[in-house]
């Protein structure tokens, strides 16, 4: 074969591996302006809300075991009402719940056989101010109460005096003390229940801001993507054009080949 045949075949081969570079110039030129545009385009997607913690009650059936169970432990507390409001000014703060709280009491009392309200006023005033100062140090003793949880231990205590298997607990003589020991119960069960929901509902904040934080990080990386395609696609439509310049050379120079040959042809038929 020729020299001049090969020349022509290796030139026609390599013409054609550089339009097939040229076309995978312009598929990836859609592709990556197309994934740009996407990536681009992304915002960040907004977390599920903080939930708020479920609500949970406190139950007169676990009242009844942990007076039984404070009973077989001999554990009295009559005497924690003088200790806890020894010293306490008098004041008005809580004096509505505790008078709520001494006519529950006194309903109990008689119910039960036992009387809680004495026949002098004077006494009984005296009693009430120090129920009243009773409740203000539990309501004072930790930031988790105040006067939700007065309020709160208020209705659950004057529910449980007027319970009848309460009542039938001091009847039946399985249980000494009530009044105190409820309320002793309440303040433990509602620390628990709120320490729980204080839990909860930071758990559940640290969780919408972490998953902020990862759809704004995500976002970050795809605008970066898009900058990034964007350079490829800018990087493949320069080497689109260079080759098609070399093309455009090349046919250029195919062409002045061709007329020159011509001339030449021409020439040498009018010589001969």
């Amino acid at each position: 074969m020729p020299i001049k045949n090969i020349e022509e075949l290796f030139l026609k081969i390599f013409k054609v591996t550089v339009l097939l570079i040229m076309g995978m110039a312009m598929l990836a030129i859609v592709v990556l302006v197309a994934t740009a545009a996407y990536q681009s385009l992304q915002s960040p997607r907004e977390p599920t809300p903080a939930q708020k913690a479920p609500v949970r009650e406190i139950g007169l059936e676990d009242l009844k075991k942990f007076l039984i169970e404070k009973e077989k432990k001999d554990s009295n507390k009559g005497g924690a009402l003088k200790q806890q409001s020894a010293g306490r000014p008098t004041s008005l703060r809580f004096q509505e719940e505790a008078t709520a709280l001494f006519r529950c009491s006194s309903e109990f009392g008689k119910a039960v056989g036992v009387e809680f309200e004495d026949t002098n006023d004077a006494v009984n005033a005296q009693k009430l101010q120090q129920l009243r100062g009773y409740i203000e140090g539990l309501a004072d003793g930790s930031s988790l109460r105040g006067e939700p949880w007065v309020k709160a231990a208020v209705a659950f205590t004057c529910m449980a005096l007027a319970d009848r298997s309460i009542i039938a607990l001091k009847k039946e003589g399985k249980v000494k003390t009530i009044f105190f020991p409820v309320i002793e119960f309440h303040v433990g069960t509602w620390d628990a229940i709120q320490s729980e929901k204080v839990k909860f509902e930071q758990n559940e904040e640290n969780r919408v801001a972490s998953e902020r934080g990862a759809e704004a990080l995500r976002v970050a990386k795809a605008k970066a993507l898009a900058v990034t395609c964007m350079i490829g696609a800018a990087s493949a439509f320069g080497l689109f054009m260079l080759l098609a310049l070399y093309l455009l050379a090349a046919k250029i120079e195919n062409d002045l080949r061709e007329i020159n040959e011509s001339i030449r042809t021409s020439g040498l038929q009018r010589a001969g």
